[in-house]
């Protein structure tokens, strides 16, 4: 948004960007349960008719996620919202971007560190398995690193953080997003995947877009892809990290949260600097 956009409001440059989405007309929490609905209904209907032409599990995810979406913009779209806003697609000062390089780096050490801790993801590891030729593999390394980040942090951090950010305090509209992000991944994962969503969070919340969110998510799910699909999966009971693995990676997850911690304080400096 201009300054001089801002100032109409009677908002300044430097004030952070959940303020700078109240100015615009929020959806309510009722148009945000009914656009959800709309995503999974649709969402249902394409993995459905993907199943008959295809038992790939790649396909269907990636049906499931463009279908989610796709509803979500059907409704938004329907309902004479502006998509753009609803999502928080609009642009962020480039210091945004190293910076979102560097935090979806930090967190991907936290997810390693977690992975010796808590177990390698079942789930990760049937859907490398299942991908049985080099053509299935590319489309996993696209639905994952690409087309996961794009959808999910468009309807989390864009449409349910943002709808929130306008009745709540930041840091509770952030919680409440992160929440619902682990829920979708599963109870096994919903407490892992609550903390790690959170710095995704306040970057889209201090930056007012989720462009840089998206390059967290897409630098975490891309190394994390490439590494299994370069190993050969084994199922997560036979692997043993050795001893001191789980002290080391309690240490490197420690480090990795304090770099994330503090890469969440540089987004708040970018957030209150003037645009030129």
């Amino acid at each position: 948004m201009r300054e001089d956009g801002l100032e109409e409001k009677g908002l300044t440059p430097g004030q952070p960007s959940g303020e700078n989405y109240r100015a615009d007309r929020a959806l309510g929490l009722g148009a945000v349960v009914a656009a959800f609905f709309s995503g999974l209904a649709l969402a249902l209907i394409l993995t459905g008719l993907g199943s008959l032409v295809s038992e790939s599990l790649t396909v269907a995810f990636l049906l499931g996620e463009v279908g989610f979406l796709g509803g979500v913009v059907l409704y938004l779209t329907a309902s004479g919202r502006h998509v753009g806003k609803a999502l928080r697609l609009g642009h962020v000062p480039g210091g945004f971007y190293s910076l979102a390089v560097q935090l979806g780096i930090a967190l991907l050490f936290g997810n390693l560190a977690a992975t010796v801790i808590l177990g390698p993801s079942v789930q990760d590891i049937e859907f490398v398995t299942r991908a049985q030729d080099t053509a299935e593999r590319v489309a996993l390394v696209i639905a994952v690193v690409l087309a996961a980040p794009v959808i999910e942090e468009a309807l989390f951090r864009g449409l349910l953080q943002g709808t929130l950010e306008a009745r709540l305090r930041g840091w509770l509209a952030i919680a409440v997003a992160a929440l619902a992000f682990g829920l979708l991944h599963g109870r096994e994962g919903t407490l892992f995947f609550f903390f790690w969503s959170l710095p995704l969070g306040w970057i889209t919340w201090r930056s007012g877009s989720i462009r840089p969110a998206i390059v967290v998510h897409a630098v975490n799910n891309l190394v994390g892809m490439l590494g299994l699909i370069a190993s050969d999966p084994v199922e997560p009971e036979s692997i043993d990290y050795g001893p001191g693995a789980t002290s080391l990676a309690v240490t490197i997850l420690l480090v990795a949260a304090y770099w994330a911690y503090r890469l969440c304080l540089r987004a708040d400096e970018l957030s209150r600097r003037p645009k030129q």
